[in-house]
């Protein structure tokens, strides 16, 4: 008798369970698997096939170049302006020797002055010693601007133009253009609006009118504008003009040069300031300067430099007809 073995449906639903792998059949997870590995080794393939590159450079940061500009700039960023004064033991100040009554020789032949008094004031300050650098007009700010003085102090005016290339101080003066005529007009002219009037005669110069626009404040008198100071002065003393407009220190001159023909008038027809000039940058040693002029405009010690240089000086010449 032959035997029959049977398999329950239990069994058979087991063995058929094997036949997968997380629900996938067998097979399917093969081919799969199979697929993967053939695009790996594609992309490997590829990688290695592909010409080289060079890795990427790091990125340097270019260096400033190193001037002499740059260096003092940065010198006097750190406020080294000052120590470098203090290191070397004297104040380099630049000076048009010349100009009354700010740097004039006197009769020993040593340098005297407004601005010679200030400097040796700022230097004492600084507990050094004053070395005064004697240059042409054209040369302060060129030699300014390379390191070769320190400051200027030449009663140089403040300018657009000339603040353009360097820093100034608060001013140590204020001024402005005025007028001188002859004695016999006195009376008559006493403001400067008493010269603009039709039959009038002014003259000047070039420099003497600094830019003052004469023709059109003055515009009822008649200008005549001469190559030098001194024939514009003659024309005055002899009569053949009424006043003479020019810088208030040399209205203060001639006439104290001339007291027995010449009579100044200080009404001042512009507004103009006299200050010292530094280099660009430098604020540390504008900071100082502008401090020192505040004190000593404070303890009347540039009220004095005033009285001597713009009044007693100019008395002694009045006094000696300029002898």
């Amino acid at each position: 008798m032959t035997a029959v073995y049977w398999r329950s449906p239990r069994k058979l639903k087991m063995c058929r369970s094997r036949t997968t792998l997380s629900g996938v059949p067998i097979w399917s997870s093969i081919r799969v698997l199979a697929a993967l590995a053939l695009a790996l080794a594609g992309l490997w393939v590829a990688a290695c096939s592909a010409p080289p590159q060079e890795s990427p450079k790091p990125v340097q940061k270019s260096e400033p170049v190193s001037t002499p500009v740059t260096r003092k700039r940065a010198d006097a960023a750190t406020g080294s302006v000052i120590a470098a004064i203090k290191e070397r033991g004297e104040l380099l100040v630049g000076m048009q020797v010349g100009y009354v009554p700010f740097q004039m020789t006197g009769s020993d032949g040593s340098l005297i002055g407004l601005d010679v008094d200030a400097g040796e004031m700022v230097a004492r300050d600084l507990m050094v010693n004053l070395k005064i650098v004697r240059l042409s007009w054209q040369e302060l700010i060129p030699s300014l601007l390379k390191g070769e003085i320190d400051v200027i102090m030449s009663g140089m005016q403040v300018t657009p133009a000339r603040n353009a290339e360097v820093l100034f101080t608060d001013p140590i003066l204020e001024t402005g253009r005025m007028f001188l005529v002859h004695k016999s007009n006195a009376a008559r002219f006493q403001k400067f609006k008493d010269l603009n009037q039709s039959g009038v005669f002014i003259v000047s110069t070039a420099s003497g009118l600094s830019g003052l626009p004469v023709r059109e404040v003055l515009s009822l008198a008649s200008y005549r504008e001469f190559p030098s100071r001194k024939l514009a002065v003659t024309e005055v003393l002899e009569k053949r003009a009424h006043a003479l407009i020019d810088e208030e220190f040399f209205i203060r001159y001639t006439s104290a040069s001339r007291p027995e023909s010449l009579v100044a008038r200080f009404d001042p027809i512009t507004y103009e300031r006299i200050a010292w000039a530094v280099r660009p940058g430098e604020t540390h040693w504008l900071n100082w300067l502008n401090n020192f002029i505040g004190m000593i405009r404070h303890d009347g010690r540039l009220d004095k430099l005033k009285k001597k240089w713009l009044q007693d000086y100019f008395l002694d010449i009045h006094s000696t007809g300029g002898q």
